[in-house]
């Protein structure tokens, strides 16, 4: 009989079901502190098959690296081609789809493709309208226009753009030396992103953004990358790699060739400093037209010549026809001035020291013509 009154284990499992939950006794060491319930919710990550990752952080890191460095490159050379301040800033580095990069550029705008030999396909780098107006207005010696954004380029601005790519393939190569040496080559030029087909539509592909600010103006530019063109060299893409190949060699004679020839075409400011005075805030306040400054520099003494912000030669002021010159009389050695120039000097004023006036300018010291044509 006990055995046949005795409950099955499932029919105790169904009367503790039926308990209500207010009504469920407590245990006798209920006041002990109870173990934390394990939470049976799982984190579930979100995965797009459309878009895997390609690379790993190491190789983020790389290729955040080596695009800085494309941009400071890209700055300065674009500075010494169009003879005025560039500066590039890397904006955003990611993984993306090609079709994604399209929809993000604008239109119009420059396209140039390239390619990366001996690597196989191409890749893109973007220039906005705007930079590429004001790249083609100073390459025909202007000072900077914008262009018209609802017309195409002409002949002759597709030409000089061109030619410019020469300083992008060169930073581009400069880039990728440390991975692999590369040889870009302009493939094409277009003007609308959507009509250029480097991938396909959903191809994985590495996307930069640039900020430009050319003689203050504002732009951008981009790069986009196919991941299937730099999957052979994925591999590389880390930070030993890189840092270990990072080492410059000695210049050869066509480098250093190639170098002087870019320098030689910028143009530095060449000032004279006549000389200088140190005045207190108050005096400065009440200045007033004919007031006169007595200057540190010391009459028959050579005034500085600076290159820039450097004194690289002292020379004597005089008058070459119509105009003020100054002959050179000495080369300034680097180490008596140093890199940086110096402050004006803050000498004595002993009797005879030139008094320059604020109204009328002084008429200068007369110096044979002849003698100064040649270094004025």
């Amino acid at each position: 009989m006990a055995e046949q009154g005795a409950l099955s284990r499932w029919e105790i499992e169904a009367l503790l079901k039926g308990i209500p939950a207010e009504e469920a006794v407590e245990p006798a060491d209920s006041a002990q502190p109870s173990a934390p319930e394990r939470s049976l919710t799982r984190v579930i990550k979100a995965y797009d098959f459309r878009r895997p990752d390609k690379f790993s952080k190491e190789q983020w890191a790389t290729l955040q690296a080596m695009h800085e460095h494309f941009a400071r490159m890209l700055g300065a050379s674009f500075s010494s081609r169009l003879r005025t301040l560039v500066t590039i800033r890397l904006s955003s580095i990611d993984q993306g789809l090609y079709e994604e990069w399209q929809s993000q550029v604008p239109n119009p705008t420059v396209c140039y493709v390239l390619s990366l030999a001996p690597l196989s396909g191409n890749i893109v780098v973007e220039l906005n309208l705007d930079i590429a107006a004001e790249v083609v207005d100073r390459l025909l010696g202007g000072t900077g226009t914008l262009l018209d954004r609802s017309r195409e380029l002409g002949e002759v601005e597709v030409g000089l753009l061109r030619t410019f790519s020469r300083n992008i393939s060169n930073a581009l190569q400069e880039m990728w030396a440390n991975v692999r040496p590369m040889e870009p080559t302009l493939q094409d030029l277009g003007q609308d992103a959507s009509l250029i087909q480097v991938a396909a539509p959903t191809d994985v592909v590495l996307t930069a953004f640039f900020e430009v600010s050319v003689a203050g103006h504002m732009g951008a530019m981009s790069i986009c990358v196919p991941y299937t063109v730099i999957e052979p060299i994925a591999p590389a893409l880390s930070a030993q790699v890189w840092i270990a190949s990072s080492h410059r060699q000695a210049l050869t004679d066509e480098e250093r060739h190639t170098m002087e020839h870019l320098i030689g075409r910028s143009r530095l400011d060449v000032s004279v400093r006549l000389g200088g005075v140190d005045l207190p805030a108050r005096s400065i306040v009440g200045i007033a037209e004919g007031d006169t400054f007595i200057l540190d520099a010391r009459l028959g003494r050579p005034l500085e010549v600076l290159v820039g912000e450097h004194v690289r030669f002292l020379g004597l002021p005089g008058v070459v026809g119509n105009h003020v010159g100054v002959q050179v009389s000495e080369v300034v050695q680097e180490e008596t001035f140093g890199f940086l120039g110096r402050k004006p000097m803050n000498l004595p004023s002993p009797p005879g020291t030139p008094v320059v006036t604020i109204s009328p300018l002084i008429q200068p010291l007369t110096t044979s013509a002849g003698d100064a044509a040649g270094d004025a």
